[in-house]
């Protein structure tokens, strides 16, 4: 299309205007459009990407207008989305090509078909960068839009006639046909009446001027409004016919008013000085007249003023409407305000007589003062006041005694200072704080903790009754400004302050990890208080060695601890410290690994042993765990070997297999710690051939023969060497124990050795001589030589022989040669029942039918002989004695060797030739013992005699009684050495064996039970194991006495009480009863053993009791038994004084003494003055019963202070002469020959002092009467 406006008239043609506006990004921030015109023909006209075809069945073609708009927007971050399509919920989502929507009319003559194919992407906007070209393009396809809405107006305006815009709608456009779509707002502008954001809304006029409401284009309006558009205003009641309605507004007709003109107006309406009722001004006070113009002074101005223009000038000091009130002050205003007082200031007339200041506070019930000054005062102070309280304060001004009206404040004294603040306790997060109270009624306290970096801070409040404070939650080692403040509603005092800091925090959680032998991690939470360094600690616990301090920087929260010692127990402690203050510390114990034993090494080795040795470990360790193995894992073993005593330890490991590589670790041991091992790999040596000999022998071959190697071999390497010198090889397989040797020299001598084997090992070599072709018997081979036997080999001969002739004898005896016939086919015989330590001399003979070769002949010497007859004795937990018989041949001294059956070292003693007895010290308890026993000549020794032995077990020690009770205890002691099956306990008393206990040999203690009461008794304990037992131990206790039972009250009155109880199991003395009242009273009797009830009397009344029983038995005292009861109600009487014992029924009586003799009495309490006097003779009364103590009007001579009834006094009958010479208390014991009446003359008094706290009874005096007594 050539231009915008372009108008298409032709008839049967088609135009086809396809505008593509096709996007591309130029660059990322860029768009692009293409735009392409072509034509296209009706009839088959075709477009790709989802375009409808179009055909007519007309007599003539139709015009066609075909738009097809391709819009695409870069999908870039600067292109924002913001669209939102008006139909969007009717489109498919998955409608991808572009909308259509076509249409035609029945009328082929005259026909326009519209297709209008608009794709625009969703929420999608025009690029705010887009270039000049993109927004022409776009201006273009509006106006195309706009010109194709022309038409489509034109069709609907019946250019079309009646088939104007008909056809099929296949797309709801987005602007629902009334407006179009803006790309450059990104969204419909709507047509005329048509509004919302897909113009489908019609307007109505004006809206509705906001004043109804629009229903289908048409206003509903508020009843106040009317019109189309709801503009115009409705006048109330249509004006009432009296004036026009102009914008809801009444114009009335004269002389009418109101909104409705309903009312009649007055004239000049009241000149707006008064009120028009009914056409009649009503006029305000001060004026006057119809229309109220005419203007009045109130009251004449009270004589104070001028009346102007109806207003009265009043004269200083007046004031009002009338002049009739005296002006208050003004101005009034607070100049100064302490806790005490208040200072005021106000302006003033000069005319004022004086000042009336009146003051209350404003508290219920608070008294009202005033104050008055003089009229040219300006100001006043009132003091006296309370702190802290508000007052009401009016100040009146008074001129010939006419009081103004007050001016009014409200002022608050202030609050006081707190005084007194001082720190009570301090630490690390908390201070408590207290300080003076106040003598008024305040709100509460503030108490702020302000850090001095002015960083957060604590504020708390409480109650005015609280004077003292505890903060908690505080930084340790802040330092805080503490305020203090009085608080009274909205009041508050100035604060008092003092500074404090708090303690500062140490280290927390403490932790001791990755110990090894000499090095352990102490990791700890670092303090939160600003310190200057960490104080860090470590040393042997039992504080042997010193302690070793580290200084640390604060960022530092863990150390490693070096170079401990290995095996010991070790404190660490870890604190703050700032300046000369330092934190609690934090500790933490921990126990250092035992090393390791160093330097492992083999000192020898054989086919079948190891013999190893290394440094010891620097802990104190018992024993080394060595654990051995071949290197496939086979044959595992573990040995125990105590520590030696040097800086080394040894042990030999036998049994191995030859030719065997073995890892072999070593951990030392101590108690229930182990150490890492120390390990290494060590070879056996390969076992070699045995018992190699020559079978048969040719001119140029030898036959060999050997018993197999026992360890792991690889093969047999055989070494010939001739007398020429020229020594040969040959490998043989390992499987194999004979091989020929062929190609030799004839009639030559070898040497031939047969060695095994393995990689680069080898072992010993067996050797052997042979000869090619014929050759005699050449040597005789001694071996296993002994005291008494000797094994002897030799050569084939060859030719073989027929039989061969042995003969032998000592060379220095004259002996005949002792004659041995031997098969021929014999390469070795064992002589039997030789001397020991003897020359033998041996000769060989080969007999071949009747020739006699010549002999062959060696000499041997048999070995020493051990020594015979060994025997144990004496045996204990640590030693036995060894005895022997002595051997035959002369030696230079004996070896006695012993060790552990199951494991442990072997030990030598070397002990002189001329001793058969020796004792083995320093052994195990309980253990069994292998002791072998040998003699030594040089650097021969004689074979071992051995015996067997178990060493005794080990007492057990320290056996205590303890927890003594009358029917228990617990006994204890320590355990052996040794392992313990059993315990034995054996119970004596009174010199018989009671009963045996077998007590569990885990067990330390053991509680007897069901003993009896102060019983003497002894234990004997052993310990067994097996069929072995220990030496005994014993130890004696006796068992307490056993208290009375059942101590019961009964029977009590006003001022008695009937005490009963069960006696003990064990034999006792007497009874020691206590009885005390509530009121510290405390009075005690001695009771007959065989008593089990007293009667308490001259009790007071409604008094508390509490009574206590002991028993007791020379010097021992059983446990108290107690009871308590009350007396009943009564008439009050005196309390007797301090009483003493004397017969009689005035104060206790006891029950009678069974099995006693009648001579002995108990006697009881009765009063006593308060020192003790001499005694005089009385005569007794007649008829009286009982011998009297004198009363205070029969002492005199005044000579000793009496002790306290409560040290007291029992009397008995003693036969005791001792008569010391004075008497220490009143105190008398009547003793009555048999037969007589208590009331007849005793034959002797005695006198005895008994303290309930000594033992044993002390006799003081013994009276004789005279006659007259």
């Amino acid at each position: 299309m050539g231009a915008d406006g372009e108008t298409v008239v032709l008839k049967n043609m088609l135009i086809g205007v396809n505008l593509i506006l096709l996007g591309s990004m130029l660059k990322p921030s860029e768009c692009q459009l293409e735009v392409t015109t072509e034509r296209v023909q009706r009839q088959a006209m075709e477009e790709e990407g989802g375009v409808a075809n179009y055909n007519t069945t007309s007599k003539e073609q139709p015009m066609v207008f075909n738009h097809v708009y391709n819009i695409n927007v870069p999908l870039d971050s600067l292109c924002s989305s913001g669209l939102e399509a008006s139909a969007e919920q009717e489109v498919s989502a998955e409608d991808e090509t572009l909308a259509e929507y076509t249409g035609q009319t029945s009328d082929h003559e005259s026909q326009v078909t519209f297709t209008h194919r608009i794709k625009l992407p969703k929420k999608a906007c025009p690029c705010a960068t887009s270039a000049q070209m993109l927004q022409e393009l776009l201006s273009r396809v509006e106006m195309l839009e706009r010109e194709v809405s022309v038409l489509r107006d034109q069709c609907n305006a019946n250019c079309c006639q009646e088939s104007a815009a008909t056809g099929q709608l296949d797309y709801i456009p987005h602007c629902s046909g009334h407006g179009n779509f803006s790309l450059e707002s990104c969204g419909c502008i709507c047509n005329e009446g048509w509004f919302g954001k897909n113009c489908s809304e019609p307007y109505c006029p004006l809206g509705c001027s906001s004043r109804g409401v629009c229903v289908d284009g048409q206003c509903i309006c508020d009843s106040e409004y009317s019109g189309d558009d709801c503009s115009e205003l409705r006048c109330p009641t249509d004006c009432s016919s009296r004036g026009l309605c102009v914008d809801g507004e009444c114009v009335c007709e004269e002389p009418y008013t109101g909104e409705d003109c309903m009312e009649l107006r007055c004239p000049g309406d009241c000149s707006g000085k008064g009120t028009c009722v009914n056409g009649t001004c009503l006029c305000q006070e001060g004026y006057a007249g119809e229309d109220c113009s005419q203007q009045q002074c109130p009251n004449a101005c009270s004589g104070r003023g001028q009346c102007q223009e109806g207003l009265c000038v009043c004269e200083e000091g007046y004031q009002g409407p009338d002049c009739s009130a005296v002006a208050p002050p003004e101005d009034l205003r607070v100049a100064g305000i302490s806790d005490r007082s208040i200072e005021l200031e106000w302006d003033g007339p000069m005319a004022v007589t004086e000042y009336v200041i009146s003051y209350q506070p404003m508290a219920l019930g608070g008294l009202q003062l005033q104050q008055r000054v003089p009229g040219g005062w300006s100001g006043v102070t009132i003091t006296e006041l309370e702190p802290g309280l508000t007052y009401n304060i009016s100040v009146y001004a008074v001129i010939s005694n006419i009081l103004s009206l007050p001016i009014t404040a409200k002022v608050a004294t202030h609050l006081p200072t707190p005084q007194g603040l001082q720190f009570k306790t301090i630490t690390e997060t908390t201070v408590e704080v207290q300080w003076e109270p106040f003598s008024f009624p305040f709100d509460g306290w503030e108490i702020s903790f302000i850090p001095k970096n002015n960083e957060g801070g604590v504020i708390a409040q409480v109650p005015s009754d609280v004077t003292s404070f505890n903060q908690t939650g505080l930084k340790p080692g802040e330092e805080y400004i503490v305020n203090v403040v009085a608080l009274k509603e909205q009041a508050r005092s100035p604060p008092t302050s003092a500074s404090v800091s708090t303690v500062i925090d140490g280290p927390t959680q403490i932790l001791v990890r990755d110990v090894s032998d000499t090095v352990a991690f102490v990791e700890w939470t670092p303090p939160r208080a600003k310190v200057d360094f960490i104080l860090l600690k470590y040393g042997l616990e039992g504080g042997e060695g010193g302690k070793t301090t580290f200084r640390l920087q604060p960022p530092l929260s863990q150390y490693s601890v070096q170079a401990l010692r290995p095996g010991s127990r070790y404190k660490v402690s870890v604190s703050a410290v700032r300046g000369t203050n330092e934190s609690d510390s934090t500790t933490a114990q921990f126990t250092t690994e035992i090393d390791a034993p160093k330097n492992l090494r083999v000192g020898s080795r054989t086919a079948t042993s190891l013999d190893l040795e290394w440094d010891n470990s620097e802990a104190e360790v018992q024993e080394y765990k060595v654990v051995y193995s071949t290197l496939a894992g086979e044959q595992y073993h573990e040995v125990l070997v105590p520590k030696g005593l040097g800086p080394t330890t040894r042990a030999t490991l036998t049994d191995l297999v030859p030719g065997t590589e073995y890892g072999i670790g070593i951990s030392a041991v101590m108690d229930s710690q182990r150490s890492v091992p120390a390990t290494m790999n060590a070879r056996t040596e390969l076992d070699s051939p045995r018992d190699l000999m020559v079978t048969a022998s040719s001119e140029t071959s030898i036959s060999l023969i050997w018993t197999k190697a026992s360890g792991p071999i690889d093969h047999y390497r055989i070494t010939f060497t001739p007398s020429s010198g020229i020594a040969s090889e040959v490998t043989v397989p390992k499987d194999r124990t004979s091989y020929t040797l062929t190609d030799l020299e004839p009639g030559a001598e070898y040497i031939i050795s047969v060695t095994a084997e393995r990689g680069r090992q080898q072992s010993l070599e067996s050797t052997v001589d042979a000869f090619t072709g014929f050759r005699p018997i050449s040597h005789l081979h001694f071996s296993h030589v002994s005291s008494s036997s000797v094994n002897i080999t030799w050569s084939d001969p060859s030719p073989p022989a027929d039989r061969l002739i042995l003969n032998y004898s000592p060379r220095d005896e004259e002996e005949e040669m002792k004659e041995v016939s031997l098969d021929a086919t014999k390469r070795h015989t064992v002589l039997m029942g030789l001397q020991p330590a003897t020359e033998y001399i041996v000769n060989l003979v080969a007999v071949h039918g009747t020739v006699t070769s010549e002999p062959i002949v060696g000499s041997i010497t048999t070995g020493i002989d051990p020594p015979k007859n060994i025997t144990i004795s004496n045996v204990t937990k640590d030693s036995v004695t060894v005895s022997w018989s002595p051997p035959v041949a002369p030696f230079d001294y004996y070896r006695v060797s012993y060790r552990p059956t199951q494991v442990g070292r072997l030990d030598s003693s070397v002990v002189p030739n001329s001793v058969t007895e020796f004792a083995i010290t320093r052994l195990y308890p309980a253990t069994e013992y292998e002791i072998s026993l040998n003699s030594v000549r040089g650097r021969e020794e004689s074979e071992r005699i051995c015996t067997l032995v178990h060493t005794a077990m080990d007492n057990p020690v320290d056996l205590t009684a303890t927890n003594i009770t009358p029917t228990e205890a617990l006994l204890q002691w320590k355990a052996p050495v040794g392992e313990v099956e059993n315990y034995v306990i054996i119970l004596t008393h009174f010199a018989v064996a009671g009963e045996t206990i077998l007590v569990d040999g885990v067990s330390e203690e053991f509680q007897l039970i069901d003993l009896l009461p102060s019983t003497h008794y002894t234990v004997t304990m052993y310990a067994t194991n097996g069929p072995l037992t220990s030496g005994t131990i014993s130890t004696n206790f006796s068992t307490l006495l056993d208290p009375p039972a059942n101590l019961t009250a009964s029977e009590v009155t006003r001022q008695s009480a009937l005490i009963s109880w069960q006696p003990p199991r064990a034999e006792i003395e007497n009874y020691v009863l206590t009885y005390k009242s509530a009121d510290g009273s405390r009075k005690e009797l001695i009771v007959d053993a065989e008593d089990t009830w007293i009667r308490l009397e001259g009790l007071s009344e409604n008094t508390d009791y509490t009574v206590l029983l002991q028993a007791a038995q020379d010097a021992s005292w059983s446990s108290i038994t107690a009871t308590a009861f009350t007396t009943g109600e009564g008439v009050a009487t005196a309390k007797p004084s301090l009483p003493c014992l004397t017969r009689g029924s005035s104060a206790a009586s006891a029950g009678p003494w069974p099995g006693r003799s009648p001579s002995r009495k108990l006697f009881h309490l009765s009063p006593f003055p308060r020192s003790c006097h001499e005694l005089t003779r009385q005569p007794q009364e007649p008829g009286a019963q009982t011998p009297s103590l004198p009363g205070p009007n029969k002492c005199t001579k005044e000579r000793h202070q009496a002790p306290s009834c409560s040290d007291l006094l029992q009397m008995f009958v003693q036969q005791s002469p001792s008569s010391p010479p004075s008497l220490p208390c009143c105190l008398s014991v009547i003793r009555d020959s048999p037969g007589e009446s208590i009331s007849s003359k005793p034959s002797t008094l005695h006198l005895q002092l008994f303290s309930i706290h000594k033992a044993p009874y002390i006799p003081v005096v013994s009276l004789s009467p005279s006659n007259n007594w």
